[in-house]
């Protein structure tokens, strides 16, 4: 268990890795659904077509949903932050 969390640490992903995932998970739905229509033809059978549909999005869901290291490679470098600006307190003389 231990080594899970230090596997998924921080939990975020970087927006290069929200790409990648994004990429990842279209291809995998797409061949899902390539796989489903072709094994669905084969044995005639509807129940096979949705149950190997499923099986391949239970697939793309364990490979895109928790923040693999591969989706963590460039983490985004920040800005220092800045001081907070100094506020002089002027009294100004104000006469009718």
């Amino acid at each position: 268990m231990d080594i899970l969390k230090n596997i998924f640490a921080g939990g975020r992903i970087d927006f290069a890795g929200q790409a990648a995932a994004s990429s990842l998970s279209t291809l995998l739905l797409a061949a899902a659904a390539a796989a489903a229509l072709a094994a669905g033809l084969a044995v005639q059978r509807l129940d096979v077509c949705f149950g190997v549909y499923a099986l391949g999005v239970v697939v793309a869901l364990a490979a895109v949903m928790p923040p693999w290291p591969m989706f963590r490679r460039h983490p985004p470098v920040w800005l220092a932050r800045c001081p907070a600006p100094q506020r002089r307190a002027t009294v100004e003389d104000v006469s009718d």
